[in-house]
């Protein structure tokens, strides 16, 4: 019998009362759990550094968001299992989680783990990516209140208002001994995007490498263009409107103020450090 803490995120997704219900009966019949709800930002953090030596599980029950705020406080030594709730759920996907009771009982049973690699954002952790400029004014202009209503579709929407104003940001990264300019910075340690769309094949949230790209010149048909290429080929790197490289330690800077998204959460402004030195969290994936 296992001892599981199991973090839950009232607030991701819509209608996950009774998926959660009816997983925690399934899992509490062969192991002892521990509900902790969250109340407000940094709760997830607090509870995995304070709880995560008292349990041989943490397990998230949130999204990607909450995932974050969990690899800020949980240690690497103690298994992270995630139960998707969340809109995107990214790090799921990644790890090949499905939001399906049985099988996710089963995986956290099971108890078979894979390294997965996080790095720095300004000194805070990450595990998906960090973009700087159009999907970071995406995610800073989403209400709450409606995310929780109507899913990705508020993305989507908001995606649609930014794509009039792609060159609204002037963008400075610093890699590599080079320095180059954009209107949009993407790094990423994620093989997909968006939810279960794929942009990359050059790394994935269990190899170390952080992949920048850099967007510059950005019009409205590079933009159609690169959404063709996600869509299609699932692999940005075949754009010739992009720069893209790999790098251990980024620097971002801007001209004028440029949101930071990080996760898919609100983070901050630039200017922004960003640096891998091969931190891992153990996570729990399907055998």
């Amino acid at each position: 019998m296992k001892k599981i803490a199991v973090i839950i995120n009232p607030q991701a997704g819509s209608n996950n009362k009774k998926f959660l219900q009816k997983l925690i009966r399934k899992l509490s019949d062969s192991n002892q759990v521990t509900l902790f709800e969250t109340m407000g930002p940094g709760d997830a953090t607090e509870i995995s550094k304070r709880e995560c030596n008292n349990f041989n599980i943490i397990a998230v029950a949130g999204g990607d968001g909450t995932i974050h705020e969990v690899i800020n406080g949980i240690n690497n030594s103690t298994p992270l299992a995630i139960i998707p709730i969340g809109t995107a759920n990214i790090v799921a996907i990644e790890a090949g989680i499905t939001q399906d009771v049985t099988s996710i009982c089963n995986a956290i049973n099971q108890g078979v783990t894979r390294k997965a690699y996080i790095h720095q954002i300004n000194k805070k952790k990450f595990i998906l990516m960090a973009g700087i400029g159009y999907d970071a004014k995406v995610v800073e202009n989403i209400n709450p209140k409606l995310k929780k209503i109507f899913g990705k579709f508020i993305f989507v929407w908001e995606s649609f208002k930014q794509f009039f104003h792609l060159q609204q940001f002037n963008i400075t990264v610093k890699a590599n001994h080079n320095s180059y300019d954009a209107n949009w910075v993407l790094i990423t340690n994620a093989t997909h995007y968006a939810g279960n769309h794929k942009i990359t094949n050059q790394t994935s949230i269990f190899e170390p490498d952080l992949v920048c790209f850099l967007f510059p010149n950005l019009t409205k048909l590079d933009f159609i263009y690169n959404l063709f290429l996600i869509l299609f080929f699932g692999n940005l790197s075949r754009s010739d409107k992009i720069i893209s490289f790999k790098s251990s330690s980024i620097e971002v800077l801007s001209t004028t103020e440029a949101p930071v998204q990080c996760d898919g959460e609100v983070f901050d402004k630039v200017p922004t450090f960003i640096q891998s030195n091969n931190e891992y969290v153990q996570l729990i994936v399907h055998s």
